[in-house]
């Protein structure tokens, strides 16, 4: 779609600016330049996209084929990015819990190996966890199982991931900014914590 708006805009001689002017954007460059983002790859808001469509008016079974070309190039990606993520969430990982210990600051902690047997085993252990650091926070059972706790670990609630709804992941937001940053890296927690051998009741 984009590709072919692109070439109806060249075939009339006009430069992305030029085309911005005539759809009368206050900031000339600024559209021009939204404009060439779009052909090359295809996103922009609803508002510019009808403006362009008004503007160069397409021809309709051509303006169809190319919508039929990328609704099924976009079911094509999805389809290979739920194999990709069905690939990444059956491989194995050693259990882990993540801790929120205020907004925004996440920190994770190794579930021990006698803990790691039965899923009930590492719930109890992170639940205790979450105790001592009266805070809320999540078992890693696999990369599809987690289990949610609130502050101070209680009212555990498993949820199962899937590529429609991912699983939670710890993230932290600059101020100012609209972007999320995601720990994709163990966090080591400064917390200093004396060893004591742990045994499940």
């Amino acid at each position: 779609m984009s590709r072919y708006l692109a070439n109806l805009r060249i075939e009339r001689e006009l430069k992305p600016g030029q085309l911005a002017s005539i759809l009368q954007a206050r900031n000339i460059s600024k559209i021009g330049s939204l404009i060439r983002q779009f052909e090359l790859n295809g996103d922009i808001s609803s508002y510019w996209f009808k403006k362009l469509i008004n503007e160069l008016n397409p021809q309709k079974d051509a303006l169809q084929k190319c919508i039929t070309q990328d609704q099924e190039a976009h079911r094509k990606e999805i389809e290979e990015q739920k194999v990709k993520w069905n690939q990444w969430a059956d491989t194995d990982i050693d259990p882990y819990l993540t801790i929120r210990y205020i907004p925004a600051v996440y920190g994770t902690k190794s579930i021990p190996k006698a803990f790691t047997s039965l899923r009930e085993d590492a719930e109890w252990w992170c639940s205790n966890e979450l105790k001592n650091f009266r805070a809320k926070g999540y078992l890693n059972w696999t990369r599809r199982e987690q289990t949610f706790f609130e502050k101070g670990g209680t009212n555990s609630s498993r949820c199962k991931a899937t590529f429609e709804e991912p699983p939670a992941s710890a993230w932290m937001q600059v101020s100012g900014s609209a972007e999320k940053f995601i720990f994709k890296e163990e966090l080591t927690s400064t917390v200093k914590v004396q060893p004591t051998a742990e045994v499940r009741p």
